[in-house]
């Protein structure tokens, strides 16, 4: 009985070398002596057998799944994309420069308003006109001013992740004084606010017609008008954009202008060496300086981040 085993799968390895042996064996002995015949049917087909296992055997390659490739793969590819997208919230990675400033011309900002860029250098420069002693920090007084009041009850540079371009947010307290009250439009007169930031060599960014978000929502009969209480006064936030900041001038960097020098004890030690400055002119404002007997001055209220003067 012949030992060359029968016809096998696709995945079943050459013969080895006892079957090679016994095939050829049958295969020229054919049973019996005598002159050379002609293979039989069963010897051909059993050769075709062989060739094709050895072919298979050394020639075809390993089988590659393309799922199984993946499922390999993608939870790798996964990993990375969390430590890269983790690297680059932290600022560890960057694809783009720093936050760009504004050219030295007035532009368009984003968001609204126009930059003061055409006054980049200059000195004293107020969109709105403000008395001399604007620019001079206040005296220390315990008597409340006598009539309506703007105060910045906040500043600073804000970049809330890699994505976003960064700010600089000021938020704004506004107050009737101890008499009267005070109405203004949300739009401030329709001229929004104005912000100049100075440093030791003139105007270093600012911009015009920025809009301001309120902090108490539009109540009914307002009529366009928001009421600022008698008693708690009334909050509103702006923020400058890059494009604010005149050429050179990067807006994280002057954020940290902004702030009063201290010492170790958090005690403040002199004046901030960036002057922060926002106006803002509204009808409103002249209408209740006139009820109280003191001059309009144009309707402006001002305010700025320079520490009081004073014991």
């Amino acid at each position: 009985m012949s030992t060359v085993p029968p016809a096998e799968g696709p995945d079943r390895l050459p013969l080895s070398d006892e079957q090679w042996a016994a095939f050829l064996r049958d295969a020229v002995e054919g049973g019996g002596a005598g002159a050379p015949r002609e293979p039989s049917a069963r010897a051909r087909t059993r050769f075709r057998r062989l060739l094709a296992g050895l072919r298979r055997g050394l020639r075809r390659p390993a089988r590659f799944s393309v799922r199984a490739g993946l499922q390999a793969v993608v939870p790798w590819l996964a990993a990375a994309a969390v430590v890269v997208y983790g690297a680059w919230e932290q600022g560890l990675l960057s694809w783009g420069g720093a936050d760009e400033p504004g050219p030295a011309r007035a532009v368009a900002l984003p968001g609204g308003g126009v930059s003061d860029g055409d006054h980049c250098g200059a000195r004293g420069h107020h969109h709105f006109p403000l008395p001399a002693a604007a620019s001079a920090p206040a005296p220390k007084s315990a008597d409340p001013p006598p009539g309506p009041q703007l105060v910045l009850r906040s500043y600073g540079y804000v970049k809330l992740s890699r994505r976003a371009p960064g700010r600089l947010t000021v938020g704004l307290l506004f107050a009737p004084g101890p008499k009267g009250s005070l109405q203004l439009s949300r739009t401030l007169g329709g001229e929004g606010a104005a912000v100049e930031i100075e440093g030791p060599d003139g105007l270093v960014g600012g911009a015009h017609g920025v809009p301001v978000t309120w902090d108490a929502p539009v109540q009914p009969g307002d009529a366009g008008k928001t009421r600022i209480d008698l008693t708690d006064g009334g909050g509103a936030e702006l923020s400058l954009p890059p494009e604010a900041m005149c050429p050179g001038y990067d807006a994280a960097a002057v954020g940290g202008h902004l702030a009063p020098p201290t010492d170790s004890s958090r005690t403040i030690t002199g004046q901030p060496s960036y002057t922060l400055t926002v106006s803002v002119r509204d009808p409103g404002v002249g209408v209740l300086r006139t009820s109280l007997g003191l001059p309009p001055d144009g309707n402006v209220l001002s305010a700025d981040n320079l520490v009081p003067d004073g014991p």
